[in-house]
């Protein structure tokens, strides 16, 4: 293939999957899971993010990220593989696109819902923090925001998880398989050798390198001697989301090739 023709395939599959992106976001803007994204966020930044005393507590950080976004980014995943397995996928063997971009597409608009729902928790904190006796500061801003970016990166292999196990098993898999190896593995991150390695635990231990709270959700000052190790070793929390993010990457490979041959069956 000349270089040329290789430049127009790539322009041609780029333009297919943001086809496939936009055809996603019609489906479920006004459907269960843009509701789900955005409603569930709401409740714990709602309840801790106030100040008291010109003192913001960020705990509630720590229980939107260990449960609530876990819950939430179940919830979203099934209803958007639901959604077409409904159908027998014939609104997407009806665009005439390649049934893994496809695949992708559900994938990463998962992953933008996800996203979504973390800049709504980074939001209503900032909202907060202007009530605070410091006010609304640069240093505070971007440590939240690099928060919401790191619950969407450690969280995200339930999406390829739970798109597979509702297309393949129902509903019910789908919701409950991912979002129980979350909860345990991420609330077992002390008996794991290295937790910002495995991405059940990185997605419970990583942010506390941005936030004062520790794991259990109590404030950072609790156990110090247990806060600066997991936020000393700020290569290895790194490591830790290029991991996550890989298992993202290859989970969503893994489930579109399984998509594709099964659908053209």
């Amino acid at each position: 293939m000349s270089a040329r023709g290789g430049l127009g395939a790539r322009i041609s599959a780029s333009a297919t999957l943001r086809s496939c992106l936009r055809a996603e976001a019609m489906k479920s803007r006004r459907g269960a899971p843009a509701r789900l994204a955005v409603a569930m966020a709401l409740p714990m930044p709602l309840l801790g993010a106030m100040p008291y005393m010109g003192v913001q507590s960020f705990s509630s950080w720590n229980y939107w990220y260990a449960l609530f976004l876990p819950v939430t980014l179940s919830l979203v995943t099934a209803c958007v593989a639901q959604a077409d397995a409904r159908t027998r996928m014939r609104g997407m063997l009806g665009l005439g696109v390649s049934l893994s971009r496809g695949w992708w597409a559900k994938a990463l608009w998962c992953l933008a819902l996800c996203a979504a729902s973390n800049l709504v928790v980074f939001a209503i904190y900032l909202l907060g923090s202007s009530f605070t006796a410091q006010g609304i500061t640069a240093a505070g801003t971007l440590t939240m925001l690099c928060c919401a970016g790191v619950n969407t990166i450690a969280s995200a292999w339930m999406v390829p998880a739970g798109l597979f196990l509702t297309a393949r098993l129902g509903m019910l898999a789908g919701i409950f398989a991912p979002l129980a190896l979350q909860l345990v593995g991420g609330f077992a991150w002390s008996l794991v050798p290295v937790p910002q390695l495995f991405p059940p635990s990185a997605a419970m231990v990583i942010p506390t390198l941005f936030i004062p709270v520790l794991p259990s959700g109590e404030p950072l000052t609790a156990d110090m001697s247990l806060g600066g190790a997991l936020a000393a070793d700020g290569m290895l929390a790194l490591a830790g989301l290029a991991v996550c993010a890989l298992a993202f990457v290859a989970l969503t490979a893994a489930g579109a090739a399984w998509f594709a041959r099964s659908e053209e069956r």
